[in-house]
């Protein structure tokens, strides 16, 4: 244990005084909890009841069972569901078959069968079982041991039981009800209150909240669930939790997705349970963080301070829900609190791509409150509308067929199929200056440019180094795209090459860091170097032009800086890449281009390159060659956590005095010049 405070201490000279008091009050917290096995005193029995004022635990049941829930746990429609949604009801069939036969896929493991005596604390990745110590003793930042530790928090998360209990929804069969009972009861007895990994951040016992309070409202009425233990252990473990989430909120001075998990978690418990004094000061602590937050964390133009649209995704989900479940138990809602949202679905309609799948920016680690539908985890189409049908009842807009499905589950058969047959809308371009992206988007074009700050206010946190980087999808193919993520804590140099300069589409000087590393084992900071600057951004019907910088690279040199031009020509399909440098001296430039796993790319001349994917052609093409060397190379590319593909990476590089390159990629045209003269045109338009 003395390794776990040595990391401690290491990473404490790193933090600011105000971060380091927060940790401080949370280590004398703890110290009640190392000698108490439950903040129950003696039985759920004997003490929940009296909490709540009620005769006794079933009681008890049957007052939270008649609470209003913010999510459909009783199809309203099944027969048309089964009728109309053929393909939908089969699949949660098979997904429900494998669950119940203990086979899962997350986070990069493949298919994995289980035993049906599951270890809760397995990495089963990497074969690693994580000890059942206090929670305040358990490293996930432990570098000394290959492991992932986000592997039993997957597992305990019990979101793979979704699919049971849609079965259960669609038929009644008592089998799924029992099945999910026996794993929960498992789960309880196996994972005591503040022990074991699945302890060890609070944000994890605040997302089991979610799963659970969901899967009473399915299967409260269920025969499985009618006997008087199993109310006691459930609706015990439900309020262990609670008791958990408030005492170690993670609130230490510099606020992120945790504590909006948190904090969203106590708002849900406190509406679950009835009105007591304990549990109403749990539901109003909570809503008043996510009041406070949704304002610090989500920028004036609707982007989540973290830089990743992937946590985007997650912290819109977890501020919508908390918000839906107090306004059905008729609660007030600040309309500002609602307009943020609408601003966060705003954001995510712009930046998702043709294909309806969010670029890869930022980090990823495929986390949500709830997954209902058959869609890619990649795929944040449907988010948009859930936010406007659960707000507004309209649709803002329309998601993919199978993303469409999340909504049928969520918010019922009427708003799912309103979703369906509403009219598309064209994406339009827009900039988001608080967050720094700019969206160029023209008849099956989508351009994505990230110009902002390193995330998380500065901190890193799950920003990567990728101002100036962007993805490009050109005539609806996918053609260039940012790194992605990969894992965390199982390794530390992958995480720390997914997130660096190298693996985005950003020019690398002298082999730095745009923002420094932290130390190697600081995984979630960087340095606050890379300030960035919007020189012009200008739309039109024809053609887009942006031009940024940033401050990375002025360490190197006085005044080094390098400047971006894109240019998206909607009228051929064609994007304009324009790199220059103010500044001066002996540098080394790299500039990469990283395209889509599964594209293949062939050298034409020294000027040429064509680029195919499936069928379809695109010519990429250079003004002048100069002192410019170039490489077709290979990279890596993670479209999922835990999973990583090859791919294929041009790499520009040059040594010398600062020298501009100027890229230019279109659809194949017969005959070189052609693209030559549309760049030329292009320039001479600058």
């Amino acid at each position: 244990m003395s390794g776990i405070w040595a990391n401690r201490l290491r990473r404490a000279i790193r933090r600011p005084p105000t971060e380091l008091f927060y940790h401080g009050v949370l280590e004398f917290k703890a110290l009640k909890d190392r000698f108490r096995t439950s903040p129950i005193p003696t039985s759920p029995d004997e003490d929940l009841p009296r909490i709540f004022g009620v005769k006794n635990i079933t009681e008890l049941w049957n007052v939270v069972a008649v609470q209003p829930f913010f999510l459909q746990t009783n199809l309203e429609k099944p027969n048309i569901f089964r009728e109309q949604l053929k393909a939908e009801v089969d699949r949660i069939t098979r997904a429900s078959d494998e669950a119940m036969a203990f086979i899962s896929d997350f986070l990069g493991s493949g298919k994995t069968r289980h035993k049906a005596n599951l270890n809760w604390h397995l990495d089963s990745k990497n074969n690693v079982i994580w000890p059942l110590d206090f929670f305040r003793d358990i490293d996930v930042l432990d570098k000394s041991q290959k492991s992932d530790i986000k592997m039993p928090w997957e597992l305990s998360r019990l979101q793979w039981l979704t699919p049971v209990a849609q079965c259960y929804m669609l038929n009644g069969d008592e089998r799924y009800a029992q099945f999910v009972k026996d794993v929960l009861v498992d789960w309880i007895d196996a994972n005591p209150y503040g022990r074991g990994p699945n302890w060890a951040v609070t944000m994890e016992a605040a997302m089991r909240i979610y799963t659970w309070t969901w899967l009473f409202h399915v299967f409260h009425a269920s025969k499985a669930w009618s006997e008087p233990s199993y109310k006691s252990k459930l609706l015990g473990a439900l309020y262990e939790h609670g008791v958990f989430c408030n005492r170690y909120l993670e609130k230490v001075g510099h606020n992120g997705n945790h504590l909006i998990a948190d904090a969203g978690a106590l708002v849900l418990l406190g509406e679950f349970f009835p009105f007591a004094n304990e549990t109403s000061k749990w539901c109003e602590r909570g809503w008043s963080i996510l009041v406070s937050e949704i304002f610090r964390q989500v920028l004036n133009d609707g982007t989540d301070f973290e830089g990743s649209t992937s946590y985007h995704r997650m912290v819109a989900e977890l501020l919508l829900w908390p918000a839906l479940y107090r306004r059905v138990k008729g609660k007030g809602i600040p309309e500002l609190y609602f307009e943020r949202l609408r601003l966060m679905g705003a954001f995510t309609a712009a930046y998702t791509k043709p294909d309806g799948t969010a670029p890869l920016w930022g980090d990823a680690d495929d986390g949500r409150p709830y997954i209902f539908g058959p869609q890619s985890i990649s795929d944040h189409s449907y988010l948009p509308a859930l936010i406007s049908l659960a707000l507004d009842d309209e649709v803002q807009m329309v998601p993919n067929s199978e993303a469409s499905k999340e909504l049928y589950w969520a918010l019922g058969w009427d708003k799912g199929s309103k979703a369906e047959v509403a009219p598309k809308k064209p994406q339009i371009s827009q900039s988001f200056g608080n967050g720094g992206v700019y969206v160029m988007a023209g008849e099956k074009d989508h351009i994505f440019i990230d110009c902002g700050p390193v995330g998380f206010g500065g901190r890193g946190g799950h920003g990567h180094n990728d101002c100036l980087s962007f993805e490009a999808v050109l005539k609806n193919i996918p053609l260039i795209t940012d790194s992605g993520t990969y894992v965390y804590t199982e390794d530390f140099k992958w995480r720390n090459s997914f997130r660096s300069t190298s693996f985005h589409n950003t020019p690398r000087i002298d082999q730095a860091e745009l923002n420094r590393f932290i130390g190697e084992e600081e995984l979630f900071l960087l340095s606050d170097d890379a300030k960035p600057k919007l020189h012009s951004w200008k739309t039109g019907p024809e053609k887009d032009i942006f031009v940024g910088s940033h401050s990375g690279y002025e360490r190197l040199g006085p005044g080094l800086r390098p400047v971006r031009t894109i240019v998206l020509d909607k009228m051929v399909h064609g994007l304009f890449v324009q790199d220059q440098f103010e500044g001066n001296g002996i540098h080394q430039i790299t500039i990469p281009f990283h395209f889509v796993a599964g594209a293949s790319l062939s050298k034409l001349n020294d000027y040429q390159w064509r680029l195919s994917i499936g069928q379809n052609k695109f010519d990429l093409q250079i003004i002048d060659l100069g002192e410019w060397r170039v490489e077709i190379g290979s990279g890596w590319v993670s479209e999922s956590y835990g999973i990583k593909t090859e791919r294929a990476v041009l790499e520009f590089s040059h040594e010398g005095p600062l020298a501009s390159l100027t890229v230019g990629i279109r659809p194949e045209i017969k005959g070189s010049q052609k693209i030559d003269t549309w760049m030329k045109n292009i320039l001479a338009e600058l």
